[in-house]
């Protein structure tokens, strides 16, 4: 039985003439009373009664037609279902953030997604780097924005954006002059990003002070950006910050550090390679990667 007659047939129930129903469904009225007397062969009963004066459904036509617009009704919901899928529509997009990424302006993308595309429903959580490539590598999340380098040789990563490192600090606790030597910088308590939430990131700053026989005296490890402002608000330390939390930083000193700081924050869009070829998931890092 073919979809096409199923449709022919319920236009004719609906006009109950051949000529009206064979102009709406865009055929000949020969077209359309073969494919309804073939439907009728195919079910071994007359769907309608046919007279000079007038076309009407039959009993088994009636029981007929609720059940076609029924069939009709689901290949409709069907076909809407598959483009949805293909455009990514109708989809949640579950997003991984690290806390840096908070009060970045990779905020305003994930924003301006949202709004150009009301029908993907975007959930944001907050995650650290290696809790990231975790719930990745699992399928909890879908994207993560998170820090490279990454270990998981799954995950495609496209980096979005990269910040240079301050010295940060309130003058009422420290005093390291205009200008942050290393020297001036590792003689004070520092307060950093845990190793737990980045620990490649704390290892590489214990590395390079060592390498200039120095020591970098980690006093505070912070679970986030934020809690290091607030620690060095408190003058628990010096702390060594991203320059995107500048406008964060309120009543402390704020000094570039040299020009051989080990630190940058690189800040990228990872996905599972198993989501490579997700429409949303596409659609939602192409939003993510304008303005790079």
């Amino acid at each position: 039985m073919e979809l096409k007659a199923i449709r022919l047939f319920s236009v004719l129930a609906e006009e109950l003439h051949f000529g009206r129903a064979a102009r709406r469904a865009g055929v000949t009225q020969s077209v359309l009373s073969v494919q309804i007397r073939r439907l009728e062969d195919l079910l071994g009963a007359d769907l309608f009664i046919r007279s000079t004066r007038e076309v009407r459904l039959t009993e088994v036509g009636a029981v007929f037609r609720d059940e076609a617009l029924g069939i009709l009704r689901r290949v409709d919901q069907a076909t809407r279902a598959a483009k949805a899928a293909a455009s990514g529509s109708g989809r949640l997009i579950r997003i991984g953030i690290t806390s840096a990424v908070e009060v970045s302006g990779l905020m305003d993308r994930i924003a301006a997604f949202r709004a150009t595309r009301p029908d993907i429903q975007v959930l944001v959580r907050e995650l650290g780097t290696v809790e990231q490539e975790a719930a990745l590598g699992s399928g909890e999340i879908d994207i993560g924005i998170l820090h490279p380098p990454l270990d998981r040789p799954d995950l495609i990563a496209e980096v979005l954006t990269e910040d240079v490192f301050l010295a940060v600090f309130h003058p009422d606790f420290f005093d390291i002059g205009r200008k942050a030597t290393w020297r001036k910088v590792f003689a004070h308590p520092l307060v950093f990003y845990s190793r737990r939430r980045a620990p490649r990131f704390y290892d590489r700053l214990i590395a390079f002070a060592e390498h200039r026989g120095l020591a970098a005296n980690i006093v505070v490890e912070a679970e986030s950006f934020l809690a290091a402002v607030a620690m060095a608000q408190a003058g628990l330390g010096v702390a060594l910050l991203p320059q995107q939390l500048i406008p964060l930083q309120r009543g402390l000193t704020v000094l570039p550090l040299p020009g051989n700081c080990p630190l940058s924050l690189v800040t990228a869009a990872a996905i599972h390679e198993s989501r490579a070829k997700d429409v949303a998931v596409t659609a939602c890092l192409e939003s993510l990667s304008q303005g790079v």
